[in-house]
């Protein structure tokens, strides 16, 4: 609390007087990451887009917000704290990373209905593609085993990820060619 009170230039009292404790305030962090994840995904700014377009820009935003340092510190201090606090650590994937696979399966189920995607277990396709775009990289960024990656290597971590995923469940149509173009 005293970090977060001095990154704020607020007082520890000023922080209690807008959440009562340090659970409280965890969750208001983690549903703020997660709403700024899930903004894409809402079905009416999603229809503008195809699903190759839409899971590229929520892939490449994922990531981003996953490997930056204040999300990696969160996340070291949330395992720290689940340990003593099982509840906690509960609460916090249920407001997080929960949601924002429940908010992923729903766009699946839409589009399925859509005739764009072909998702018959759209809870396991979403944390599939979650696991395909961080696969080992958070692990090793929180471990300080590498260097945070470049842009590049993001960006070809999503159009893997994405191509891999779209060759899995995309109807015929919008099947994705190894190179990145749209089959016909």
């Amino acid at each position: 609390m005293d970090l977060i009170a001095a990154e704020a230039k607020v007082s520890k009292q000023t922080i209690y007087n807008h959440f009562r404790n340090k659970e409280d305030l965890f969750k208001a962090i983690i549903m703020d990451m997660t709403n700024s994840l899930m903004a894409p995904l809402d079905l009416e700014e999603s229809a503008k887009l195809t699903p190759e377009q839409l899971l590229r820009s929520f892939g490449s935003e994922f990531l981003t917000l996953m490997l930056g340092p204040s999300s990696l510190a969160l996340y070291r201090l949330i395992v720290a704290e689940s340990g003593r606090f099982p509840e906690l650590g509960n609460e916090l994937y249920r407001v997080g990373s929960g949601r924002l696979i429940g908010v992923l399966a729903d766009y699946f189920t839409w589009e399925t209905t859509r005739g764009r995607l072909a998702v018959m277990q759209p809870d396991r396709a979403a944390e599939l593609f979650v696991g395909m775009l961080s696969g080992r990289v958070q692990l090793r960024a929180l471990l300080g085993v590498d260097e945070t990656p470049s842009r590049e290597e993001l960006h070809d971590r999503v159009e893997h990820a994405v191509s891999s995923f779209l060759r899995l469940y995309a109807v015929p149509a919008y099947r994705v060619a190894p190179e990145g173009s749209v089959a016909d």
